[in-house]
């Protein structure tokens, strides 16, 4: 039967792509984010008013020089090197990769809360170029988008183990949705929900107009950077983690999590797996205690505190966060032990806008 043999949580932000004297640069877009949300109650509201009213001095307060990035950035690169080694020296026959969608191959029009990606084969395909904007912004662009993916090329997929899980899950009470093909462009429509502390709600509509689009950046930041040297096909596990009303649960990503290792289980040949979680934690707006929290229930193997992790807490980009409970059910199904290799919660700004950085292994 297949076996899980290695567990991966990484977070996928460009802050792992750029170098850090870039970082200042990159982080100029957060001051006109109209999407950013603050802890601890989950509101979103503008940069300014957040540091006028919600940010606390410590935050705001807190070194940001180029020192103090280059530090964290030589932390989180060493963990990527040693994530990546771990990958090849696990010799998996299979990576399944949990991660998301976010303005990619889903829109308002067709937006699962699970999926699973069956084809022979999935497209990586590079960002188109940008046109506009400054020269720095072309030039952070470009560093980017290369990060997420560098070449167009085919990745090899193990479709018959997706079309096992697919039926497995069906079997099981999971109404999941597949896929077996791309189209040759993907555009669309998303509208962005998070409340607001008057009682309304953010309502962002976001449209993309429609271009070729390969692997969602997700799915392609694992294979670009940790899988280059790895030959085994993928297994792309696609959660709804941003996108209200159907946003998946922390309930229903544990849950989800042990089903998946109960049908790789079930997968009657042998098999060696690895997981990869990618996405997280939290940002655009660090909460380095939710993150904490997060990490230390994974190390805990605690599956209360996982699945109840407060929902508020997970708007945003932060709802990222649920790949790793996903990942953290199917470790604790085959009994392998979190290692946390780092954790750097990178405040770019006065506001606490930046990302929280963690990259975990199972073994």
């Amino acid at each position: 039967m297949a076996s899980i043999v290695l567990g991966i949580g990484t977070a996928h932000t460009p802050l792992l792509i750029l170098p850090p004297q870039l970082w200042d640069d990159f982080a100029a877009r957060d001051r006109t984010n109209p999407e950013l949300v603050f802890p601890p109650d989950g509101y979103a509201m503008s940069f300014d008013d957040a540091v006028a009213s919600v940010v606390p001095p410590e935050v705001r307060d807190r070194p940001r020089t180029l020192e103090v990035y280059q530090e964290q950035y030589r932390k989180t690169q060493k963990a990527m090197a040693e994530l990546k080694a771990s990958v090849e020296a696990a010799k998996p026959d299979v990576v399944v990769i949990v991660s998301d969608d976010q303005d990619e191959w889903f829109y308002d029009n067709n937006m699962p809360a699970f999926s699973i990606y069956w084809g022979e084969t999935a497209p990586m395909i590079p960002r188109p170029e940008l046109t506009t904007g400054s020269e720095i912004d072309r030039k952070l662009y470009k560093l980017v988008a290369d990060g997420y993916c560098g070449s167009t090329r085919d990745v090899p997929v193990h479709s018959k183990l997706g079309r096992h899980l697919i039926e497995w899950l069906i079997d099981h009470d999971f109404d999941i949705s597949h896929l077996t093909y791309t189209e040759p462009s993907y555009g669309g429509t998303v509208v962005r929900h998070a409340p607001t502390a008057d009682g309304g709600e953010l309502n962002l509509v976001r449209t993309t107009a429609s271009r070729p689009v390969g692997l969602p950046h997700g799915f392609s930041f694992v294979v670009e950077q940790l899988l280059p040297n790895v030959s085994a096909p993928i297994l792309p596990v696609i959660q709804n983690t941003c996108y209200p009303p159907n946003a998946v649960t922390p309930r229903r990503c544990y849950q989800f999590g042990g089903a998946l290792a109960d049908g790789i289980a079930a997968w009657p040949e042998d098999l060696r797996v690895a997981v990869i979680a990618s996405g997280g934690l939290s940002h655009f707006v660090v909460d380095e205690e939710f993150d904490r929290d997060l990490l230390d229930a994974l190390a805990d193997a605690d599956a209360d505190r996982l699945m109840n992790l407060p929902r508020h807490r997970l708007r945003s980009a932060t709802s990222e966060c649920v790949n790793w409970v996903t990942l953290g059910a199917m470790m604790a199904k085959a009994e392998l032990k979190m290692e946390l290799l780092a954790y750097e919660p990178v405040y770019r700004t006065e506001a606490g806008t930046g990302a929280g950085l963690g990259h975990a292994r199972w073994l």
